[in-house]
């Protein structure tokens, strides 16, 4: 199926990008500057993509093969600099939300997240449910990277630029008002911890893991139940191996606990998987008798 893919490239007159050792080619032509990926709980197999700024509203359907599952247009949506996907389940429902956060120059006064039901098989168009604009309290900030964390109701940014990066939240709940939300600065990164700027973010649906993928590498921070997001990044993360990926900008971890897919901004847009331990069920224990936590 690769070698399929590559020669049908070659036939249509470019040089196709290479591909690090295990990755598989998204097969989509139209998915050339992937830099959003989120993977279906409802539709185990499937992955969702957006492609970088100036684009009309459009979700790609994947395998996890990297095959073209169709397209889905988001009516009513033109990204600025759409540059990150997350998922996430409330109430009962399965969403998507489209990042508009990027800002290359700094100079947007606001940005903007679209939520839209994930689409189901077949699907050909959805319509935003909701939009989120918000600003930042420090001045205007370049990111690429959001999520959501479920248990909490909140959409987490991490800046991409500031040296080191900055993590905010947005109360997804603040959608129902009116105007512009003033996010709030959790914390910073420690000095040094990753290297290059961060280009994608995602957490588990239990809250426990956040993954940060930078043009440097991919990195994990374990939260212990009962810990805030300030106590958790104060810590060092652990470098998760990843090969050397050209434009590396997106990321999702999957319905699978502990396996995480990274994508880049090229063409053919690579996929490529690993694995981390997740916390078991005595790693948990030993933080609750230690008094770092209460019931999951």
């Amino acid at each position: 199926m690769l070698a399929a893919a590559l020669l049908a490239l070659a036939g249509c007159g470019g040089e196709p990008a290479p591909l690090p050792e295990g990755a598989v080619a998204v097969q989509d032509r139209k998915l050339d500057e992937m830099s959003g990926l989120a993977a279906s709980r409802a539709q185990p197999g499937v992955l969702w993509a957006i492609n970088d700024s100036g684009n009309a509203g459009r979700l790609f359907r994947l395998g996890e093969d990297g095959s073209a599952l169709g397209r889905v247009d988001v009516d009513g949506a033109w990204l600025r600099d759409s540059e990150s996907l997350a998922y996430w389940n409330e109430d009962g429902r399965h969403w998507l939300l489209i990042g508009d956060v990027g800002d290359n120059r700094g100079w947007r006064g606001s940005v903007v997240v679209h939520a839209v039901p994930e689409p189901a098989p077949g699907q050909e168009d959805v319509d935003i449910a909701w939009s989120l604009r918000f600003r930042y309290p420090d001045g205007a900030r370049d990111a690429e990277a959001i999520t959501v964390d479920a248990q909490a109701g909140d959409l987490l940014v991490l800046s991409k630029r500031d040296r080191p990066a900055r993590l905010y939240r947005v109360p997804l709940s603040a959608r129902h008002g009116d105007g512009i939300v003033q996010a709030e600065h959790l914390a910073s990164l420690p000095e040094e911890a990753i290297a290059g700027a961060v280009t994608s973010l995602d957490l588990s649906e239990d809250g426990r893991d956040l993954l940060v993928l930078s043009y440097g590498s991919l990195y994990r921070w374990h939260r212990l139940p009962g810990e805030t997001w300030p106590e958790v990044l104060a810590r060092a993360p652990e470098a998760l191996p990843r090969p050397a990926m050209r434009k590396a900008e997106a990321l999702t971890l999957t319905g699978t606990p502990g396996e995480v897919l990274i994508g880049a901004e090229q063409w053919p847009a690579p996929l490529w998987s690993t694995r981390f331990a997740p916390a078991g069920k005595e790693e948990l224990a030993a933080a609750g008798d230690a008094g770092l936590g209460g019931a999951d």
